[in-house]
């Protein structure tokens, strides 16, 4: 049941958690990761507070929440989970720290404007609050293990992300932009006659703009993709299946 002053807070929460339900790309966090079915069976010895939206808005209409702190730590644990589990850098990876900046977005709102239960000191009772795996902060959850303070991109640097972004494919290069255009809109120029086709609109992407944490995620995404690329290559009997470091039968939240 909700505490006293918690029922607008946790009626802004439940309308967060829809709103990332409704999205398409969040389908891989609506519901619980089928670990047996996928045969990630090494997934609950890794990943031992398991958390997904389905069950966090299913416990929001039955009244399981007394806070809205406590929706906001659970939801957290989708990503973090998503995070631990997955090699940095995947699609998945990426996917988990795009929406923990959305959320965060969007809880800091209701933070500013309310009360949302949070314990100020530190303590209270943890039975609601499963702490996240390998005691992850926000700044890693959101931001990854290497930290918001990072030296703006070298000159090199940009000349090289900008000669690999030729060698993506569609669907690479589409998230590229997507980031881009959620983490620094600035960051996207787009010119040309608006009054004919789209692809008579070109689109091109100020680094200068981009922020360097951002820019620095983005990087190791390109890297890796050409990367990938250029090792089949050289490489064409090489399996596929293997990526070397962490790897996964398959990746899943």
């Amino acid at each position: 049941m909700p505490a006293a002053g918690q029922e607008v807070p946790l009626k802004r929460l439940t309308k967060i958690i829809n709103a990332l339900l409704a999205n398409q790309d969040c389908a891989p966090f609506s519901e619980p990761v089928d670990w047996r079915g996928m045969e990630l069976y090494d997934y609950p010895k890794i990943i031992t507070n398991m958390m997904d939206l389905g069950t966090i808005k299913r416990r929001l209409e039955r009244g399981h929440y007394s806070t809205a702190h406590q929706v906001a730590e659970d939801t957290r644990l989708v990503w973090t989970n998503c995070m631990t589990y997955n090699v940095e850098g995947s699609d998945f990876w990426l996917l988990a720290k795009s929406y923990a900046r959305r959320f965060e977005d969007r809880y800091r709102k209701v933070r500013q404007e309310f009360d949302v239960g949070e314990e100020k000191t530190g303590g209270g009772s943890k039975a609601n609050r499963p702490s996240s795996p390998k005691n992850f902060t926000m700044v890693e959850a959101v931001f990854g293990n290497k930290g918001i303070n990072q030296l703006p991109p070298t000159l090199d640097a940009r000349a090289r992300f900008g000669s690999n972004l030729f060698l993506l494919n569609g669907i690479e290069m589409g998230h590229i932009l997507s980031t881009v255009e959620e983490s620094a809109p600035e960051a996207l120029e787009t010119y040309g006659d608006k009054c004919n086709a789209e692809h008579s609109r070109n689109i091109e992407i100020n680094v200068d703009l981009i922020p360097c944490d951002v820019f620095a995620n983005l990087n190791d995404y390109v890297t890796s993709k050409v990367g990938d690329k250029n090792n089949k290559m050289e490489s064409p009997s090489s399996s596929s299946d293997t990526s070397g470091g962490r790897s996964r039968k398959k990746q899943r939240k």
